[in-house]
Formats: structure tokens, sequence, C-alpha cells
């Protein structure tokens, strides 16, 4: 049984008790509810919905905003199938995956580039200096199927992308990009 100490008994409550402290037990110290539907819930009950509202409310469970980030707020190993990997990628560089003739040669450069840089420094930004829109859009496609977070933008009238972990450690998945349109071509 849970007990709350309870300063309003008087020193006679405090005989018998561990301590000497006045103790009362915990579902006669709850509040009321406010809903009619909740108050008929038994005392454990009426325990439990207190204890959820206080872990809701609290900083122990992590805000997500949407559906996806909730997902990936449940599942926090980031290690996920090929499949789920794939559609992690936007639907629009899916489609030019699955409709172009990609290099494979330059996807699996980056991809090795990518798994040795943050195998060896997870929480680093990789930096690279990319004119060619193709090769970008492609980075991104590795980017997005790695779980990482990668951006473009002009620096000194070139294109720069910066790639970053979103995860304390990396975690990459079983099989690449690459091997994967591989088997679905």
């Amino acid at each position: 049984m849970v007990a709350l100490e309870n300063p309003e008994c008087g020193p006679e409550a405090a005989e018998g008790t561990p301590g000497g402290r006045r103790l009362l037990p915990l579902p006669s110290c709850l509040p009321a509810l406010a809903s009619s539907q909740v108050k008929r819930l038994s005392a454990s009950r009426r325990k439990q919905h207190f204890i959820n509202q206080a872990v809701r409310n609290s900083d122990l469970v992590p805000k997500a905003k949407g559906r996806k980030s909730l997902q990936r707020l449940e599942n926090k190993d980031p290690a996920y199938t090929p499949r789920e990997c794939f559609q992690r990628i936007s639907r629009r560089l899916r489609a030019v995956l699955k409709r172009s003739r990609i290099p494979m040669e330059t996807l699996e450069t980056w991809e090795e580039r990518l798994l040795r840089f943050f195998s060896v420094s997870p929480q680093a930004v990789y930096t690279a200096m990319l004119d060619n829109s193709f090769e970008r859009l492609l980075l991104h496609a590795v980017c997005q199927y790695m779980d990482l977070i990668s951006a473009s933008a002009d620096l000194e009238g070139k294109r720069q992308m910066k790639v970053s972990n979103r995860h304390l450690d990396f975690l990459p998945p079983g099989l690449l990009l690459s091997a994967y349109l591989e088997q679905h071509s």
C-alpha cells in the first residue's frame, strides 16, 4: 500500500508507525476528479490515472509533433528493415530512383564515404561541395535512407551540402541503398 505523510493527523496517529510519522493511505489523499466518468473509478484506477497524467506532463515522455516523429520516438532503435529505410526517402526521390538509370558507382561511393565518416565520428557534420545537381539528389537520397539529415545551401556561388546524424550513435542499415535498388530492379 502506498501511504503519504499527513501533517493534519494528531500525534496519536504517529504512534506505531515507522519513525513516528503520521501516514495516510493514498486513496483517501487523491483529489476528486473532474469528469463524472472518472469519479466512478476505483481508488487504484484513480491513482493510476494521476500517475499517468503526471508522467504525460513530465519531461520523461518526449513530445512528438507528427505521426512519423511519434513512430521514431516509439522505436528508438534507428535500425530498420531495408524496406522501411527505402520508405523513409521522400516520394519524389523514390520515384527518381525507380525511374532513372542510376549510376551505381556514384551511389556506392557516397555510401562508403558516409559510412566511413559517421562510423568514426557520429556527431560530426560532413560537408561536401557539389555543383552537380543530380549528384546532390543522390546524396540526399542516401542520407534519407541512412536516417541522416542533409541540407544544401549556396556558398560563394557554389552548392554546399551538410550532412549530420540525428542520433547519438550511427547505426547503418543492414542493406545499403545501392544493394536494395539492385535487388528491386
